[in-house]
């Protein structure tokens, strides 16, 4: 056997038959270990930010409509309330919680569908209206008239319910 007809017999039938089968198992087998796992688990990171996006927006806006509605029905309706905050702790858990979402803002609209990022902004914009109308109105009563500052951070919190209340709605709507 010469050498030419030792590399035509591996040409003509030894390439054809294990050598091309061969690389296509090599590259099967590449693309399973390593290409199609990787776009996976980018989609699955992808699918935990919007979860956890979605979660975080609609757990804080439900929290703040809980503690106003709680709150509210503790001092008015006579009833025992289950957010257990008074006046200025529930003032300051749902400034803070507002604040929150607004310091995290940028990151939580980049996971937001549109329908979401959309409605995330309208709340921010309302709450945000809302302090903004409770800030130009603080202090317009009478030096000694003590209850005025108690009716208007209630009036604040009730403002910032009636906001999260509005948004939840909507929330619900859309999904």
């Amino acid at each position: 056997m010469t050498w030419d007809s030792f590399l035509s017999l591996i040409t003509n039938y030894i390439l054809p038959f294990m050598g091309l089968p061969l690389l296509g198992v090599v590259v099967g087998a590449w693309l399973t270990n390593s290409f199609f796992p990787f776009r996976l688990k980018r989609r699955e990171w992808r699918w935990e930010k919007e979860l956890w996006a979605k979660e975080l927006f609609f757990e804080t806006v439900s929290r703040v409509r809980f503690i106003a509605d709680h709150y509210l029905k503790g001092e008015y309706e006579e009833k025992f309330s289950m957010s257990g905050l008074g006046l200025h702790e529930a003032d300051e858990e749902i400034m803070r919680l507002i604040k929150e979402l607004h310091s995290v803002g940028h990151k939580l609209k980049l996971y937001l569908s549109r329908s979401d990022s959309k409605l995330f902004e309208e709340y921010l914009r309302d709450s945000q209206t809302e302090y903004d109308a409770a800030k130009e109105s603080w202090g317009m009563w009478y030096q000694d008239d003590e209850i005025s500052p108690m009716q208007h951070t209630e009036n604040t919190i009730a403002g910032q319910g009636q906001v999260a209340a509005k948004v939840l709605e909507r929330f619900k709507l859309s999904s």
